[in-house]
């Protein structure tokens, strides 16, 4: 995206020798109808991240529930603490 937006700001200061870069990476696009919606504020974040998780591991269903949410939030947490540290020099 940010390829295409130095892209079109060049085109309209009038550089037409600037030529649109290939993608550094594929993008996904997914439909909001097949990802769980939350029902509660606070969890925009971990449904985020789940579906990057999901997307990362080429799944094609999203099948978690807001009802999930306080588990995948601690294995998340615990993910996180238990990367943070280089536990084998403990």
């Amino acid at each position: 995206m940010l390829h295409a937006v130095d892209f079109h700001g060049r085109r309209r200061r009038g550089d037409m020798t600037y030529a649109l870069q290939n993608k550094p990476f594929p993008l996904n696009i997914v439909s909001r109808d097949r990802v769980p919606q939350q029902d509660r504020g606070g969890n925009c974040g971990a449904h985020t991240l789940r579906l990057i998780e999901y997307l990362a591991a080429n799944r094609d269903t999203f099948d978690w529930s807001e009802n999930e949410m306080g588990t995948i939030r601690e294995k998340m947490a615990v993910e996180v603490f238990c990367n943070s540290k280089d536990w084998s020099s403990s």
